[in-house]
């Protein structure tokens, strides 16, 4: 991960490359510039690496029912992630640590709700390994042209 966020800083601009043949992952200096880059020196918060595309405007986060989100396209899983983020989830002091998942969230022709994750998997699987009802998320506003993105042609033609 640190590797991810090195890179990826470094692209933005936020942290200057490493010169020719030093490691690129994070020393400990530089992670605490990844940490202290999420503030802007106005007090607002800048978007985090930890967002997603989708939702790095988003600061709502919403208690949402596992048993209306769809998972249209089968998880690939790793255990022992899987297992370690039950442990996070179960104990109470370190379940904030976990981030919400996105949800595309779309409003059918008729009025109905629909609710689509494609994205962490291995934080619903845990979830829903530990019986929970609910799984932090947020709520992306989306169209069934942007579940088109995802689904190919496989995306439902309307939702009722």
């Amino acid at each position: 991960m640190n590797f991810i966020k090195q890179f990826a800083l470094q692209a933005s601009g936020r942290i200057a490359a490493p010169p020719s043949g030093q490691k690129l992952w994070a020393t400990q200096q530089q992670q605490q510039v990844i940490k202290s880059s999420t503030h802007s020196g106005n007090g607002k918060h800048m978007a985090s690496l930890d967002n997603s595309v989708h939702s790095a405007g988003i600061e709502e986060v919403h208690n949402v029912p596992m048993s209306v989100i769809k998972r249209p396209i089968p998880s690939v899983l790793d255990e022992m992630k899987v297992q370690s983020l039950m442990a996070t989830i179960d104990a109470e002091t370190d379940a904030d640590k976990v981030p919400p998942v996105d949800i595309l969230w779309i409003t059918g022709s008729e009025g109905g709700n629909y609710y689509f994750s494609f994205g962490g998997c291995h934080r619903f699987e845990a979830h829903k390994r530990l019986n929970r009802e609910t799984i932090k998320a947020k709520l992306v506003r989306s169209t069934l042209g942007d579940l088109y993105h995802y689904m190919g042609s496989s995306a439902p033609k309307y939702l009722a």
